[in-house]
């Protein structure tokens, strides 16, 4: 078979010749809860709310077998993206269903391999309800890719030209073979073709990848300096320079423990879990770094540490492929847990940081979002070389995720190289290549800590692959010393250039402003409407909590509103998820009247009546309760802090905001911050320089300020992983020196931070 074209012929759907067809939802099979509903806007009036069930189109009829585009008309007014899977038979993709305006259905285009005649096509639910009018099927026609002719670092090493040219000549016409390593316990350094995860791939398929993956996950965090942490990291390094002296392809993923953390998983996702918040580093309201923040140092000191070992092999003439940041938008990771937009920014400060400050020109850029409809959050195209997935299908399920592929080929364009970055069982060859699904590689994750994975794909079919020549093998590389073949792309595409407002300059705190969560509620009914926040710190040693609350709404029957609060227990280990409402009685609090309500947070009642301890130090959610029949208006939320210091949530940013329950998304128009006039929020900040009057001190276990003019103030204590660890004082403070007490931290080291008042100051502090 020949293989020497070197413009790809396959990607982006385009308009089909042939006319398509159209499959209304209503005249499918629906199981479970699936009903026919009536709207307008659907076409024939009709369309099926899946409620959690699925539907069939059991008759999807073409002439001949191949590749079609099938385009859903959906409707997601439910809050968040969904994500369902839309398949033939035993062979299904996810789909992505972002939300859409309320009552209007839109497109999202997946791709199936149909056979002749009569074909099943189903939407089955996987996370998340959605509304769908129809399918719409048509011939699927792929375009050509013009991949960019150099990498985006504009000063790329010989090294990186050279991997980047190889990666560039072989896409589309061969995919090349991977695995990532794990377990590092037994390995010698040396060899990397001797680890026991590139030995498992050996041991199936009889030869070993071309490709090695490494992790830097103990490379920082509170664990870094001690040894065994260090001994993988080193023997991490020592995996990416021998793969790459024996003509190999090391590759790097950066499971980032931030700071002193111990963890990159969020609460929520693992049993062990992080709660650092990089939005900390931001000057408040804005993307631009506050460069004088405990949070900004941890990164750039974590960027820096990363850079230096990346800066070795760089002197080794070695280069990579990095895939930082991975997995983006998906929500277990923290550099994910904000906005897009400040994920932007923090991928931006990575970049620029380790190639204009720091001078690691030897990377091949890999930008790695949960799926395509996380491209929004894309750093920018001159910030990746490589755009990339992680699928992991069922065990010996080996299709060629071509809808992925092409889904990325569709919103991310046609000039970067794509490819499967983590996987379970590998994409057959046969399936990659009749599917126009070329991945540039695959990677299975690692067979070692009992994980298992390069043993989902059956030796047969690992032999198959491995000897197929579409597949490369560390055997087949040319070796790096003799490789100089000129890259085949010809399009100039723009290299980076360093971006002014990241990580230059100095950024300064600005000055603080009470701001307020203001909740609008619409038509109360008996239920009442709650209000979520999937964020609680661990409240271990409180047993209250307060929260200032202005009722400026009208209309209820008893002329004011009734607050509850109740907890959801992460169930995560042990599958134990509990709803664990206060016992206290609420709060109420008169139509234009305002309150500080405290609650019980020592126990709560289940079914039975019968009460049982909250379990403070695993908590996943936090709700709020309003009931009164008939009230309409906007009630004020303020400072919802437990009595042990901890601020569950002051509403001074929108990542504070809480969220409208599903079940109550019909009675609250809007969950937006407030300044203490009841304005919206401004987003722009106001940068306050400190007074030359103003003094912060620190002395033992006392804070001293000493300000020239009364004003807002917020005093607070910061770990020195960033994270927001106590407040000390937030309110109107009168001028002159003021004393405050550490006296209840416990041993460590802290910075003390003023805004306010004509004030932006830190000190740092040693508790003895």
């Amino acid at each position: 078979m020949e293989f020497t074209k070197t413009l790809l012929a396959f990607g982006l759907a385009a308009a089909a010749s042939a006319s398509a067809a159209q499959y209304e939802a209503e005249d499918g099979t629906l199981t479970k809860d699936a009903a026919v509903a009536s709207n307008t806007e659907a076409s024939g009036g009709k369309y099926v709310k899946m409620n959690g069930g699925d539907i069939t189109f059991p008759a999807v009829t073409v002439e001949k077998a191949g590749q079609y585009s099938v385009v859903v008309h959906y409707m997601n007014n439910y809050g968040g993206d969904k994500i369902n899977y839309v398949g033939v038979g035993s062979t299904t993709s996810q789909v992505s269903f972002p939300v859409t305006d309320k009552g209007k259905f839109v497109d999202v285009e997946t791709v199936l391999t149909l056979s002749a005649g009569a074909n099943t096509i189903a939407i089955t639910n996987s996370w998340g309800w959605i509304d769908v009018d129809y399918i719409e099927v048509k011939e699927f026609e792929a375009k050509a890719f013009t991949l960019c002719n150099a990498p985006v670092t504009k000063n790329a090493t010989p090294s990186a030209i050279k991997l980047y040219n190889f990666l560039v000549n072989n896409f589309g016409k061969k995919t090349i073979s991977g695995v990532m390593t794990g377990n590092m316990d037994a390995y010698t350094i040396g060899d990397a073709t001797q680890h026991e995860d590139v030995q498992a791939v050996y041991k199936a398929g009889g030869k070993y990848p071309a490709l090695i993956g490494a992790d830097l996950m103990n490379a920082t965090g509170a664990n870094k300096d001690e040894g065994w942490f260090q001994q993988y990291t080193e023997k991490a390094i020592d995996i990416a320079k021998t793969t790459w002296k024996k003509g190999g392809i090391p590759a790097f993923t950066w499971h980032w423990r931030p700071g002193d953390e111990v963890e990159f998983y969020v609460k929520g996702a693992h049993d062990t879990y992080t709660e650092f918040d990089f939005s900390e580093a931001f000057i408040k309201g804005s993307t631009t770094w506050d460069t004088t923040s405990a949070a900004y140092k941890a990164i750039v000191g974590d960027i820096d540490y990363v850079s230096q070992i990346f800066l070795d092999l760089q002197k080794e003439g070695v280069a990579a492929i990095f895939r930082p940041l991975h997995e983006s938008g998906g929500n277990w990771f923290w550099w994910s847990i904000n906005t897009g937009k400040q994920f932007v920014a923090l991928y931006q400060l990575l970049y620029e940081r380790m190639v204009f400050k720091n001078g690691v020109n030897n990377l091949i850029w890999d930008f790695n979002p949960q799926d395509a409809s996380k491209l929004s959050w894309t750093p920018g195209e001159t910030y990746y070389d490589v755009l990339s997935v992680d699928i992991y299908n069922k065990a010996n399920d080996h299709q060629s995720n071509s809808a992925a592929f092409i889904d990325f080929a569709n919103k991310g364009g046609t000039n970067k190289i794509i490819a499967l970055s983590e996987n379970g069982p590998i994409p057959d060859v046969d399936n990659m290549y009749a599917e126009n699904a070329p991945w540039s590689w695959w990677m299975p994750w690692y067979e070692s800590w009992s994980a298992g994975f390069v043993s989902q794909t059956a030796e047969s079919v690992w032999k198959k692959n491995l000897a197929d020549e579409r597949i490369i093998t560390l055997d087949e590389m040319p070796g790096w010393d003799n490789y100089n073949e000129a890259v085949s792309a010809t399009k100039a595409c723009p290299t980076s250039t360093e971006n002014a407002k990241y990580g230059a300059g100095e950024a300064t705190p600005e000055d603080y402003k009470n701001l307020m969560m203001a909740v609008t509620y619409t038509a109360l009914n008996d239920s009442g409407a709650n209000i979520e926040l999937k964020k609680v710190p661990n409240l271990t040693g409180a047993t209250t909590v307060s929260l200032k609350i202005t009722n400026n709404g009208s209309g209820g029957a008893d002329n004011g509103i009734w607050v509850g609060l109740a907890f959801v227990r992460n169930g995560m280990k042990d599958d134990a998820w509990t709803w664990e409402m206060s016992t206290s009685t609420g709060c109420w609090i008169n139509d234009g009247a305002s309150a500080t309500c405290e609650f019980d947070i020592t126990k709560y009642e289940d079914d039975d009546k019968v009460e049982h301890p909250i379990d403070l130090d695993n908590l996943f959610s936090v709700t709020l309760m309003v009931a009164a029949v008939g009230f309409e208006g906007t009630v004020i939320f303020d400072e919802l802090v437990a009595d042990n210091g901890k601020v569950i949530s002051a509403f001074d940013k929108k990542t504070e905001l809480f969220t409208a329950a599903d079940q109550s998304k019909g009675h609250i128009a809007k969950i937006e911050l407030v300044d203490e006039t009841g304005a919206p929020a401004a987003i722009k900040p106001v940068v306050a320089k400190a007074s030359a009057s103003a003094k912060l001190g620190v002395s033992g276990k006392t804070v001293s300020l000493t300000t020239a003019k009364a004003g807002m103030v917020a005093v607070e204590v910061f770990g020195m992983n960033g994270k927001r660890v106590a407040t000390l004082y937030k309110g109107n403070l009168a001028a002159g020196t003021s004393a405050f007490s550490l006296a209840d931290m416990p041993k460590g080291r802290y910075i003390v931070r003023v805004k306010g008042a004509g004030i932006a100051a830190t000190q740092p502090v040693l508790i003895k």
